[in-house]
Parts: structure tokens; sequence; C-alpha cells
């Protein structure tokens, strides 16, 4: 939704291919009402909202919101899907392999804009009778990701989901743990660099590395730490105006 004409939205659909609807708000009422106006635009700008995004369900609540402060930074539906748990599809997955469990990887949109934003996708497969163990168990490594600083892109905190528990009786102990196939989400928001927004106009790939690092364990053995390379290639695309 957009404070534009319906013309002028109609006219930016048919140039960039888009079949979903695009919503007119004439005079901004719908933005007024929802506390979006920005209230520094003046002249052609005066009306347009702070962009953002809303998930809603279909008995209306909100499940999410997403804001940026800079304009040109977007979340794709796809990554706002992914942030609430949805089952997205992980784009261009690839397969690697640790001594105690396997992870695909994968993104939720492999070609981003200058300012857009993908989430990496860590599907993580316990071998069997095998467990990792949860962020803030102690005692033990947890699993963790991180990623090669670059200054071509900003990086939220991973997410991860909600462990099990496993009971180990030699130690009387309970401990936070992954023993069935989870999913660990990290969102990333490209720069607005004009290096980044050239090589974006010369559609060139991104390259994303970082690590995985965790400690498996079965009822009997607990293994040595182990770290695993990672690694997400993006398709850059010029930034639509």
């Amino acid at each position: 939704m957009s404070y534009d004409s319906p013309e002028t939205l109609a006219a930016f659909a048919d140039r960039h291919g888009i079949t979903y609807p695009l919503v007119s708000d004439p005079g901004s009422k719908v933005i007024d009402a929802w506390g979006l106006r920005n209230q520094a635009a003046r002249g052609r700008e005066e009306g347009i909202p702070h962009p953002g995004t809303f998930l809603i369900d279909r008995s209306l609540k909100v499940l999410e919101r997403a804001f940026e402060q800079a304009y040109q930074e977007r979340n794709t539906a796809a990554s706002l899907l992914a942030r609430i748990g949805g089952a997205v599809p992980p784009d261009s997955p690839t397969d690697v392999a640790g001594g105690q469990l396997t992870a695909t990887l994968g993104v939720t949109d492999a070609v981003v804009p200058p300012g857009g934003r993908t989430t990496l996708i860590v599907d993580l497969k316990p071998k069997p009778n095998m467990h990792v163990y949860a962020p803030g168990q102690e005692g033990y490594i947890p699993v963790s990701i991180a990623l090669d600083p670059s200054a071509d892109f900003k990086v939220q905190p991973a997410k991860f989901p909600a462990p099990g528990t496993y009971y180990f009786g030699p130690l009387k102990e309970t401990v936070q743990v992954y023993d069935k196939p989870v999913r660990i989400t990290q969102d990333v928001t490209l720069a607005l660099s004009p290096e980044l927004r050239k090589r974006a106009t010369a559609k060139e790939t991104l390259v994303i590395t970082g690590s995985l690092t965790y400690q498996a364990c079965d009822d009997k053995v607990c293994y040595r730490p182990e770290t695993v390379p990672l690694g997400w290639s993006l398709t850059l695309t010029p930034f639509i105006r």
C-alpha cells in the first residue's frame, strides 16, 4: 500500500511484472490511521509513509511488524515468513556434513538488491541417537553460528528454536538439546554502498561465509567439538525504483 495513485501503481506493476495487488491510499488516510506518515516529507513526497511491513492473519491479528531506518532497506515476504517460523523452503540449498550431523544451507531469497534483506537458513539434522547442545546450556559447547565480518552486509542475531531436554542418567543431569531436525535462521541486510550498487548493476555474486560450531553426544560418548565451514551465494540485482 502506498500513497501513489492507482494509475501510478498499475504502471509500476506492469513495468516490473508484479502480479499481486498494490493498494492505493489516496490522501494517506490509512497511512495516518496507522501512524505511519513521515512528518518530515514535504512537497511532492508529502503524505509518504515510513516504509514497513505488517503481517496480519485471517482474524486481523498483527503477527509481526518490520521497519527499517533507511527507506531503501526492505524485507521480502519470504524473509518475514521465515522470521515467524513459516515453512519456507530454502532457495538454492546446499548440504554440508559434520561428524555427527548434516546441515542444509539455503536462503529465503537468492536474488537480492542493495538494501534488501534475506534470511540465511541452516537446517540441522543430528544423526541417529545423537544430540547437540542448545544455546544457553552450560558445561557444554552449544550450537552457534558466526558469520565472517563484511562491509557488504549487516546481520541480526541468529534465531534458534526452542530446545528439547535430554536426561543423562550416569551424571543425573538434564540438559537442553536438539536431537531432531531443527531450523536456525539469521537475517542479513545488504549494504547501500556505492560499491555494492555498482556490483548489483553488473549482477555479480556476493558470497557470505561463516562457520557452525557444536558439540554432539550420544547416550555413551561426548565427541570433540567441531566447527564446520558455511557459505551462501547471493546474486546481486539493482534496487527497483
